[in-house]
């Protein structure tokens, strides 16, 4: 009985962490290669890169953000960031964010259906937002930022991106 009891319980340990891996993991998976988009960013022309790759032995995903605003002029300028996820089954999936503006945020992400929600920033302290990195059925991923104000949730940029490079 004992041994039939724990062949149960085994298997279905075994399909919540498939499932619950299912949430996570893949998506970040799918999001993996090297993605760009031409549009606005900021009030202006820009060019957005994204590369979302495995690090750190691969218990990491590595996210690097950059837009090159109004490219070719001489009030051109970049922002970048880089974040972390941690490649779990646990659900928020743990994260940071670091850039070049000097912002350091914590990140909550969570999937909903084909896309990673990223809440970012502290409710205590500093700035909030959150960031949607949507897989389209077309193939491409629309990234899409809000902050939080004191009136509520402000969309600040949208950009959708095509895939340039898969992963290797």
């Amino acid at each position: 009985m004992f041994r039939i009891l724990f062949a149960i319980c085994a298997f279905w340990s075994l399909a919540l962490s498939a499932a619950a891996e299912e949430n996570t993991v893949s998506l970040l998976k799918q999001l993996e290669g090297v993605w760009v988009s031409d549009g606005d960013a900021f009030g202006g022309p820009a060019k957005t890169t994204m590369q979302w790759s495995k690090a750190l032995d691969g218990k990491f995903m590595r996210l690097e953000y950059k837009i090159d605003m109004r490219p070719g002029t001489q009030n051109a300028s970049v922002f970048a960031g880089t974040a972390y996820y941690q490649r779990s089954p646990d659900d928020p999936v743990r994260a940071f964010w670091a850039d070049t503006q000097g912002s350091l945020h914590p990140i909550a992400a969570t999937r909903e259906d084909n896309a990673l929600i990223a809440h970012w920033g502290r409710e205590d302290a500093g700035e909030q937002g959150r960031s949607r990195y949507e897989l389209l059925s077309s193939g491409e991923v629309r990234v899409t930022d809000w902050v939080k104000t004191d009136d509520g949730w402000r969309q600040f940029n949208q950009n959708t991106f095509i895939r340039v490079e898969t992963a290797e």
